[in-house]
């Protein structure tokens, strides 16, 4: 659990802030391009399925926008998805 809060900061720290005080941030999520990178990102540390992914992602993209962008990243052939695990990983990358 300490992975997913560490990645979450550290992508959070990426993002636009619109409003901070002491108890809320408020930032503007990644765009279609800067989504596809995060996900890329976190896809080099390990394949992982699209709950695992919106586990880190909760209320920056919805599952909706993640599948979209799996989906395009594996149309350019940069992920692949394993059937049987559901998990997508990158192309050429071992694990």
């Amino acid at each position: 659990m300490n992975g997913i809060v560490n990645k979450r900061k550290e992508i959070e720290d990426k993002l636009e802030v619109v409003y901070d005080d002491e108890e809320l941030t408020v930032v503007i999520a990644p765009e279609e391009d800067e989504l596809k990178e995060v996900i890329l990102n976190l896809l080099k540390e390990k394949p992982m399925d699209v709950k695992e992914i919106h586990s880190v992602l909760t209320n920056l993209a919805s599952d909706e926008k993640i599948r979209k962008a799996l989906y395009e990243l594996a149309e350019e052939g940069t992920v692949i998805e394993d059937k049987k695990s559901k998990k997508f990983m990158l192309v050429g990358v071992t694990n």
